[in-house]
Parts: C-alpha cells; structure tokens; sequence
C-alpha cells in the first residue's frame, strides 16, 4: 500500500505532464489521474487519522451473525404457510 506522501509525488507527476501536452484527451486523462492520486493522498491520511475509529476485523465476533440467523430464521419452511398457497 501507498503513503500519502507517495499518492502526493504520483499526483506532482500527472501535474508535470499535464505542462508537456496540449492534446485535449491527454489533458483529461492527466487530469483525473492527478484528482485520483489527490483523493488517495486524502483518504490515506484520513485513514492514519482516525485508525482508533475504525472497526478492524474480528473486533466484533458477531458483526453478521444476527444477520445471518434472521434470514434464516426468514427462509425456513412454515408446513402452515406453504400448505395455505397450496390451496
């Protein structure tokens, strides 16, 4: 996985490139690649920013187990109400 710094030093890249170009597509796609690794760069220091709030796998043993056991619970037969569409 990236850093933010390195998300931030591909982004100075497609900024750099968008100087070399002038073809219109390349423009766009330069563009949104920057944007992307911008994003990135964000979301990643938002992750290092707030790990203590975010739910790491197996925190919670039972994050979809009620889940499960209710639909379950939904899909098993009742004889009564199959036997109602019968007739």
């Amino acid at each position: 996985m990236f850093t933010a710094k390195q998300y931030r030093a591909k982004a100075a890249e497609y900024t750099e490139l968008l100087k070399t170009t002038s073809l219109p597509a390349e423009i766009r796609e330069f563009r949104k690649l920057e944007q992307s690794y911008l994003t990135l760069a964000e979301n990643e220091e938002w992750m290092a920013d707030n790990r203590e709030k975010i739910n790491s796998p197996g925190a919670d043993e039972n994050r979809y187990g009620d889940a499960i056991i209710a639909q379950q619970g939904k899909d098993t037969c009742d004889p009564n109400k199959d036997s109602a569409a019968l007739r």
